[in-house]
């Protein structure tokens, strides 16, 4: 059986790279962008992932910006999306909910509590 992939978008590389560990630890196919031209790269050349975790706030194209593109293109649809983001308060999730994110994480989060939202989603 193929392993679950995820895909996290994040301009912070820490954020990356603890979320890249955790979740590989955890059995899952990671792979990273920085930003939303890599993002597209990475659709565009790698097999679809499973679940992809979006940050808001980023040079060029920001998450919500992001967001909506992957919510109306026909390749992308199906593709649930968690938005992490430093925003904290409640108008951001509703947003998030409003874009048809399926999860908003606020930072900074719990590694393993990231590994618990990403299984509960994609069970």
């Amino acid at each position: 059986m193929m392993r679950r992939k995820i895909l996290v978008v994040d301009d912070d590389n820490e954020v990356r790279e603890i979320a890249s560990f955790v979740l590989t630890l955890h059995g899952f196919d990671v792979s990273t962008a920085a930003n939303g031209a890599q993002l597209q790269e990475k659709l565009a050349i790698e097999r679809l992932p499973d679940l992809i975790i979006l940050d808001i706030t980023m040079p060029g194209e920001n998450g919500y910006r992001l967001c909506q593109v992957l919510r109306h293109s026909k390749r992308t649809k199906h593709i649930p999306i968690m938005i992490i983001t430093a925003h904290a308060e409640s108008i951001y999730a509703r947003i998030s909910k409003d874009l048809g994110a399926v999860q908003h994480v606020s930072k900074p989060f719990h590694p393993l509590e990231l590994v618990k939202r990403v299984q509960c989603i994609l069970s």
